[in-house]
């Protein structure tokens, strides 16, 4: 059996299932690909708003909290990966610095339970 941790491509589309760490980012399928599109970054066990239109859309869907916008995994299913910012955890999982296993260990010791 296989237990190497591994995360999607690029552009894949988001489940539950997918691994995704710190500093992924999601962008809504029917926005191109630009600042002012609906884009979410993982942010410990959550994904919060990268874009001021991503915080309307949960907003007018009544998803979240205004002082601290945050959203589940069942909130953004279907969505696409984006590239990471350089320098997040994602980024390095992704340009192969650091594997996955490690990005999920240093994310558990930071927010643990």
């Amino acid at each position: 059996m296989n237990t190497e941790l591994a995360v999607a491509p690029l552009g894949a589309t988001y489940t539950p299932r997918l691994i995704c760490t710190t500093g992924d980012r999601l962008i809504h399928p029917a926005d191109g690909r630009n600042d002012l599109a609906r884009i979410v970054v993982r942010w410990a066990r959550a994904w919060v708003p990268e874009t001021w239109p991503a915080r309307q859309y949960f907003a007018a869907l009544g998803i979240g909290d205004d002082e601290n916008p945050c959203y589940r995994d069942e909130d953004v299913i279907g969505w696409h990966l984006l590239q990471p910012r350089p320098d997040s955890l994602a980024w390095r999982v992704r340009s192969g610095e650091i594997d996955v296993t490690t990005a999920l260990t240093a994310e558990a010791e930071a927010w643990p339970g």
